[in-house]
């Protein structure tokens, strides 16, 4: 079975500038593509003005998921000599499933569905570098109250 987006051709960079002309159309503003310490596009930062405030969001990508399932296909002898282009082919997966995510995500917003809140609310910065996600993670989600499974 193939990864989805997996033949994709299209540069991150590519794919990066087409989410932040999506998430520019939405309502964001400040839209910063960030790099990692390689020089490569690691991630999204936006604001969008929500209830009356500016709420900061960052949407990192995750290539090393994508990177392992794609490395895995490749026999071990070849591994070695197919290292660098199984790492740019993830780079590209991985930035093409985020634009398909956030299409998806923005359309429902546009419907009514769902509001912007509702589906970025991982992506909130809550303090410079942490997003709700990872706190909520981290805290193993004790900051939830305790639910009652109904039967």
């Amino acid at each position: 079975m193939s990864l989805y987006m997996e033949t994709t051709k299209i540069a991150a960079e590519r794919t990066a500038g087409e989410i932040q002309q999506l998430l520019a159309q939405a309502g964001a503003s400040q839209i910063v593509t960030e790099y990692g310490s390689a020089r490569e596009i690691t991630g999204l930062r936006w604001t969008m003005e929500l209830h009356g405030q500016t709420i900061p969001f960052a949407m990192p990508v995750r290539v090393q998921p994508v990177y392992e399932a794609l490395r895995k296909r490749i026999s071990p002898r070849n591994r070695a000599k197919k290292e660098d282009q199984v790492q740019d082919q993830a780079k590209r997966v991985a930035w093409r499933q985020l634009l398909r995510w956030v299409q998806a995500q923005l359309a429902m917003i546009e419907t009514g569905m769902v509001r912007p809140e509702e589906v970025f609310m991982p992506y909130i910065e809550i303090a410079p570098g942490r997003t709700m996600f990872q706190q909520l993670t981290e805290t193993k989600f004790k900051a939830l109250p305790a639910g009652k499974v109904k039967g």
